[in-house]
């Protein structure tokens, strides 16, 4: 065989195997803030048409008051093999954060809340959901957060984002496939330079630099719009959006917020293939 005929076909080998010769399947994987879901059905029903229309592979959920109707409308609307896990430990308005996937596709490894980032009685911690590909494949941890908010809260998620360093680095060390994610409440410059840096220290991408808004706040004289969702990931993104209103309103300040915060949620879903 031709000496560049040899060297082609190896390449194409490389391209399509990593980590010992299996090729990762593509994942799409989604943030969504869900104010203190469920407020009433017709934010049951939005949030849910969110979820259905983003087509994922595996959804972080934020703000769940309920974790039990969550899942019972998961099933409902996805199929019955969806599952929802979540952390134990309620915050604020009995907030949880999980992990919503369908057991047809996954396996559930673990669960681990590290608590590094619990500083306050109102701060979440860390939950770290660990599943393995049913058809065979590298694992995925999926680390899901919830930082303190407002311009307030800065000095805490600077603390918290140095916990979530060290438990994202320790996952990234696994060999395993990494995801993180969740409401980061990145009001503040100093938010995004702790994303940069928090990438650079775990040694993942960080997959949504470049999104524009991803939250909505109210004010008496107009809706200014934030980037407070986030994902980073172990390997380069393929794709990072940001859907809802934030796909459709713009994200420049206006008189007033697009009725998609009154009937489903403050915070846009994000969506991120990698």
């Amino acid at each position: 065989m031709k000496s560049w005929l040899v060297a082609i076909l190896a390449a194409a080998l490389v391209a399509r195997c990593t980590c010992g010769g299996r090729k990762h399947d593509p994942v799409r994987i989604v943030t969504f803030n869900i104010e203190h879901f469920p407020q009433d059905t017709r934010q049951v029903d939005g949030a849910f048409d969110e979820i259905v229309a983003a087509h994922a592979n595996l959804i972080a959920a934020e703000e769940i008051t309920d974790p039990a109707l969550f899942g019972d409308e998961a099933r409902r609307r996805l199929g019955p093999s969806w599952m929802f896990v979540f952390d134990r430990q309620r915050v604020d308005r009995h907030h949880h954060i999980g992990v919503l996937y369908d057991r047809e596709a996954w396996q559930l490894a673990s669960i681990t809340e590290h608590d590094g980032t619990r500083l306050g009685p109102r701060d979440h911690g860390i939950l770290e959901v660990r599943l393995a590909p049913a058809r065979g494949g590298t694992t995925v941890r999926v680390l899901v957060i919830h930082f303190r908010p407002t311009s307030e809260g800065r000095a805490v998620r600077a603390r918290q984002f140095e916990a979530l360093a060290g438990v994202a680095a320790d996952a990234k060390r696994s060999g395993e496939r990494v995801v993180v994610l969740g409401d980061f409440n990145a009001t503040e410059d100093g938010d995004r330079t702790d994303l940069s840096a928090l990438a650079r220290t775990a040694d993942l991408q960080w997959a949504t630099a470049g999104l524009a808004c991803t939250a909505f706040w109210r004010r008496d004289d107009g809706c200014p719009r934030s980037r407070l969702d986030h994902v980073l990931t172990s390997e380069p993104p393929l794709r990072a959006v940001a859907a809802g209103a934030c796909a459709t309103e713009g994200c420049s300040w206006q008189r007033s917020c697009p009725l998609y915060v009154e009937e489903v949620s403050d915070h846009c879903p994000v969506i991120v293939d990698f």
